[in-house]
């Protein structure tokens, strides 16, 4: 019998509500939200990028917060995601780019100059990368993020101790990168 008022038992139920938040979860993203996005800023040196490969990255750490919060280091295995959010936004982009056309239009020299900074900082810290790849991560989580050595330890994994040391070695390292990668002019001493 047709029930046209809605008394018979409904077979499908009710609409289910939105799953929420787990609040350990809500709790850890409110926590690691500044670390993320330094280390996205830091990487992608655009802020709206950066916005963007932290929320995507976040997306993937809601549906996987049980995960991470059972994980030995949990916030080592966010800064994977992070991570791999980060690769595949630069990977998305540049599927994009390849289909747009490009104008024939000069950036400004501003901007030009503004990058330049970086190049011989980037040109030694992917030297340093190579040569010592732990030395390189606590450099740039350290003194170019500007986590603290307890936060790099613990998204490293290793030893406060540790992080300290290989701060200060890649520190070291990458000034006499830096330095050897100079032009010599006349009257230098």
């Amino acid at each position: 019998m047709n029930d046209p008022f809605g008394k018979e038992r409904d077979l499908v139920g009710p609409d289910p509500g939105q799953p929420g938040l787990d609040p350990r979860g809500e709790e850890f993203f409110r926590e690691n939200l500044d670390t993320f996005m330094r280390i996205a800023t830091y990487r992608m040196r655009n802020l709206h990028d950066a916005e963007d490969a932290v929320m995507d990255a976040m997306v993937t750490m809601h549906r996987r917060i049980e995960r991470i919060l059972a994980a030995s280091n949990p916030i080592a295995l966010a800064t994977k995601i992070l991570n791999d959010a980060i690769i595949d936004y630069y990977r998305s982009s540049v599927r994009i780019t390849k289909n747009e056309h490009l104008v024939a239009e000069m950036p400004a020299a501003s901007a030009l100059m503004e990058l330049g900074r970086y190049d011989r900082l980037d040109r030694a810290m992917e030297e340093l990368e190579v040569t010592a790849p732990q030395q390189a991560r606590c450099v740039q989580l350290y003194y170019l993020i500007g986590l603290s050595y307890a936060q790099t330890a613990e998204i490293l994994g290793i030893t406060e101790n540790a992080a300290k040391t290989a701060a200060c070695r890649g520190r070291r390292q990458l000034t006499e990168l830096m330095l050897t990668e100079l032009p010599k002019e006349k009257g230098d001493s």
